[in-house]
């Protein structure tokens, strides 16, 4: 009979114990790992590494997301956000400042990427990267509240001005006619600007308001701050216009807004029937005194092609 010897048996059993209890242990320890990384994912609205950040806090609520890089750079940066077939990029500042850019296409996954410029400047590495899943409360929330391009804050003197416009309107749509007289008749269009302007150019609404003067990108952006500021769902928009006597379409920035009210536009006799965003075109309203060929000009869509809105 073969002998056994105990005390060697004893010893593997201990073994083999200490092996099973130690890979238990790390498979609890890999485990936690995991599951505190999805909470951290699914609960955890703001992302952030050495590089940049991302803020989703109140995406929900305003339809945009907040942005910064961590570590300031003098490289140029950039903001992909994507969702489907829809893709826009962004300058994004690289003094660490937070930037606004809206989520306008409703709720769904987005994906968002902060990239800054390789050591070869035609190249882009990525910074950060996220998912996220965006259930508005409003589905206008993105036209209704600050970002890059319409970008102004409660004191801001264009947010005073339009409360100023407004204080004895009774109705959304005079609230629109008081702002919206007021931008075309304050601003003359800046002819030397709008040769000189430079790519990646933003407005500064409070700028304009007091130079009296501006390109149409300035017109739309000063228009959409004031009646966002006023709870009006307001959109600019840029793409393409087909203007009398020139040959091919020219480049060009206007305005969208939404009305609960029905009724007549006075300014320039557009009828509202508050089922969709209408289009408005304050640079040409301007520059043309809202005469009755601009004003038909402007009603026909097939003289403006939408290329972005913000």
């Amino acid at each position: 009979m073969k002998k056994i010897n105990c005390a060697s048996n004893t010893s593997t059993i201990s073994t083999r114990k200490k092996i099973a209890g130690y890979l238990i242990f790390s498979a609890l320890i890999i485990l936690t790992v995991i599951l505190s990384a999805i909470i951290v994912i699914a609960a955890d609205d703001i992302i952030k590494n050495e590089k940049a950040q991302m803020d989703f806090t109140d995406s929900n609520a305003t339809g945009t997301v907040k942005i910064n890089v961590v570590a300031k750079t003098d490289k140029k940066v950039k903001v992909s956000i994507d969702k489907g077939d829809l893709k826009y990029t962004y300058d994004l500042k690289g003094d660490g400042k937070i930037e606004s850019f809206p989520l306008q296409w409703g709720n769904g996954e987005y994906n968002v990427r902060v990239m800054i410029q390789a050591s070869d400047p035609t190249k882009y590495s990525v910074a950060l990267t996220q998912k996220y899943k965006l259930e508005l409360k409003d589905e206008k929330a993105p036209y209704m509240n600050a970002n890059q391009l319409v970008n102004y804050s409660k004191d801001s003197k264009v947010v005073k001005k339009a409360a100023e416009l407004t204080k004895n309107c009774k109705t959304e749509l005079e609230k629109v006619e008081a702002i919206y007289k007021f931008v075309i008749d304050s601003l003359e269009y800046d002819s030397k600007k709008a040769n000189e302007v430079q790519a990646g150019y933003l407005p500064s609404v409070d700028a304009i308001v007091d130079s009296k003067k501006g390109i149409c990108f300035d017109y739309a952006a000063v228009l959409a701050a004031m009646l966002r500021s006023q709870g009006i769902p307001a959109k600019l928009v840029m793409g393409y216009v087909k203007v009398p006597d020139q040959k091919d379409p020219v480049y060009h920035a206007w305005n969208e807004f939404y009305l609960t009210d029905k009724g007549w536009f006075k300014v320039n006799e557009m009828k509202f029937d508050g089922k969709k965003f209408e289009r408005v075109d304050p640079t040409f309203d301007s520059s043309n005194k809202s005469n009755k060929s601009v004003i038909k000009f402007i009603g026909d869509g097939s003289n403006y092609s939408k290329s972005w809105e913000f």
